[in-house]
């Protein structure tokens, strides 16, 4: 297997930079998915855990001068699990960079080899190399990172901007572990928590409701009986967690509700597309 990238637009190390940054305040560990045409981030919390997910696909092109991979089979594809902090340190030595090649290399143990050129007061640049260890993951595992088979999709809005947001649920996860997120085809958005001594509610009105990218409600006459209200109890550390993580205030936050089944987080920004996949807990 090999893998040889090459970046010299500064504009783009630091938007990768950012995403990773994101990536590794939700989870120290994730696998990084290599393929001929893009690269991705993901990560799967076990069943236990919660059964979280995250993934986020970047087009290699929107990122590298330079790509080239050899896979190991036709799908042309490596998987690499990564200690996210390792991957951001190495991409912050970049940031003033005159250009930062990315290889798999095979040293004590398998690496991911930054060489970062950094510009220098006499006529020969710097050169700065990062040795990040990876561990490599069998293709016999690879279906393990495959993105979720989502449920339809009973409601989606946009979410208030990031600042409200975060305000509303640092205040909720002091007084709850979880949090009811709810909403109705005229725009209206609830955030609830219920506890035996205080109900706490948060309602945000005239929020865009957005086009399912599933089997709207509309189509299935089962929906279409019940009560325009879909919500699903989420696990709150986890949901702060996720908003903590921007470090920039994104375009678009749009919140798809499967009704007490899970939601769907997708954050826009920049040029980075991130989902969040929250199971709903049993109350």
């Amino acid at each position: 297997m090999r893998f040889r990238a090459r970046m010299t637009d500064i504009g783009r190390v630091h938007s990768l930079t950012k995403t990773l940054t994101c990536i590794s305040k939700i989870c120290r560990i994730c696998v990084l998915k290599l393929g001929p045409s893009s690269i991705g981030f993901i990560y799967t919390d076990k069943a236990a855990s919660g059964g979280t997910r995250l993934w986020c696909d970047l087009e290699q092109e929107d990122i590298f001068d330079e790509f080239r991979i050899e896979g190991k089979d036709e799908r042309n594809e490596i998987f690499l699990e990564i200690i996210t902090e390792n991957f951001v340190r190495a991409l912050k030595s970049a940031q003033n960079s005159q250009a930062l090649k990315i290889k798999l290399t095979r040293k004590q143990t398998s690496c991911l080899t930054f060489e970062v050129s950094l510009p220098s007061l006499v006529s020969h640049t710097r050169n700065v190399v990062h040795d990040i260890p990876v561990g490599i993951i069998p293709s016999r595992f690879w279906e393990d990172y495959g993105k979720p088979d989502l449920p339809p999709c009973d409601i989606a809005v946009t979410m208030p901007n990031m600042k409200t947001l975060k305000n509303v649920i640092d205040r909720m996860k002091n007084v709850s572990g979880f949090v009811v997120i709810a909403a109705n085809r005229s725009g209206q958005l609830t955030l609830e928590i219920e506890t035996d001594l205080v109900n706490i509610t948060t309602i945000f009105k005239h929020m865009d409701v957005e086009t399912p990218n599933e089997t709207s409600a509309e189509e299935r006459p089962d929906v279409i009986r019940r009560d325009e209200r879909f919500e699903a109890r989420v696990d709150i550390v986890k949901l702060h967690s996720l908003l903590n993580a921007q470090q920039s205030m994104p375009s678009k936050i749009v919140c798809s509700i499967c009704d007490e089944q899970c939601i769907h987080v997708v954050i826009y920004c920049d040029e980075t597309v991130l989902n969040f996949l929250l199971p709903a807990m049993i109350r």
